[in-house]
């Protein structure tokens, strides 16, 4: 998995109506950046992202 968390990011606030910028996506209770990827992140099938709006 080589997308950029960015672009997730993007489009999950896309979806639900707010700006990027106020959420908070954390895996592993560690804050993610854009440039990273699933993979850089050791990421596995049904890991989850958890997000919190600031």
């Amino acid at each position: 998995m080589t997308t950029s968390m960015g672009k997730l990011k993007k489009s999950y606030a896309e979806r639900q109506g707010v700006a990027v910028g106020s959420l908070r996506f954390l895996f592993d209770g560690k804050r993610i950046n854009d440039e990273e990827t699933p993979k850089l992140l050791e990421m596995e099938d049904n890991d989850t992202i958890d997000v919190y709006q600031e």
